[in-house]
């Protein structure tokens, strides 16, 4: 690591330096990682500490980082969906005048259209796949590259080239990685949300996986951009069927019997595999608190 001060020198950093996920920046981390703070701190003149004040101080200072680093990922990234959206594929919102979008939310807007959506569907389930994972594939990503360059030369640092047994082409660092993952997952996640809240499906490249309470029916696709699915979501009316009906044995009760009889689990393990799956979809009450209901001894329900 060079320690020169001079700007034209850029110094290097390991090509990981900054996690991806907020839970690995631990204390242990920052100690073993405090000889770079002084690269993001013109005030830090040590690549050593002194006390655990000063750990803590780099650990959320880093954490900090990677935040930002995260947003920068999110506002460029959806704007070049914006810009997608209106000049390749010249997308317009009929109410408003056919005037072409300017945020996401106005792409949005379009999406949910009825009208779009279902007139020519295919063509329009390829553009929204081309929108959703396009802009992070060879060829389309130049804008990463562009802000991963930008954020490394704000801070004069370079990545270290001691990567063993990788091919440069697949070599890619922690700044251009988070703005990646962050986009792309929050990407993912609005399109299908808007999708599946309008029309009940949704568009995936990920493989279907068993679901043990509810089926999802998938329909493989070529896309114009590589393949994928198109998810037909079944989980709302079903729960609204079950719920509705006089079945003998609920979907609860069909849960449980899975759980004991294939996974030999006792009820210890059960109540604890409901609480994570609360945890998990605590935000989605309406399909949770059911199923808990079910399963739960009554009165315990409250706790949660």
């Amino acid at each position: 690591m060079e320690l020169t001060n001079e700007t034209q020198v850029w110094r290097t950093v390991p090509l990981k330096l900054l996690p991806l996920n907020e839970r690995h920046y631990t204390t242990n981390w920052a100690k073993e990682n405090y000889c770079y703070r002084f690269l993001f701190d013109i005030s830090i003149t040590s690549q050593s500490y002194s006390d655990d004040s000063e750990v803590e101080e780099w650990r959320l200072q880093a954490l900090q980082m990677m935040k930002e680093i995260k947003q920068i990922g999110i506002a460029y990234g959806r704007q070049e969906i914006v810009n997608l959206a209106r000049g390749h594929y010249g997308m317009t919102m009929s109410h408003s005048c056919n005037s072409k979008p300017t945020n996401i939310d106005d792409v949005m807007s379009i999406i949910e259209n009825e009208d779009w959506y279902n007139d020519n569907k295919m063509y329009k389930q390829n553009i929204i796949y081309h929108l959703m994972y396009g802009l992070t594939r060879s060829g389309m990503n130049s804008w990463l590259l562009q802000e991963e360059h930008k954020w490394l030369q704000k801070h004069q640092i370079k990545y270290s080239q001691n990567a063993v047994g990788i091919r440069k082409t697949k070599l890619r660092g922690f700044v251009y990685s988070i703005m990646n993952s962050k986009f792309s997952n929050s990407t993912i996640k609005l399109f299908r949300t808007v999708m599946e809240r309008k029309y009940g499906e949704f568009i995936t490249v990920r493989k279907p996986e068993k679901n043990l309470s509810f089926n999802l029916k998938y329909t493989e696709r070529n896309f114009l951009g590589g393949s994928g699915y198109v998810v037909s979501c079944t989980k709302k009316q079903e729960f609204t069927d079950v719920l509705e009906s006089n079945l003998d044995e609920s979907i609860g009760k069909k849960w449980i019997r899975l759980c004991v009889e294939k996974n030999k689990m006792n009820v210890e393990q059960i109540c604890a595999k409901v609480n994570d799956l609360y945890n998990e979809l605590k935000e989605d009450t309406s399909v949770i608190k059911p199923l808990i209901k079910q399963i739960m001894p009554i009165g315990k329900i409250d706790n949660f």
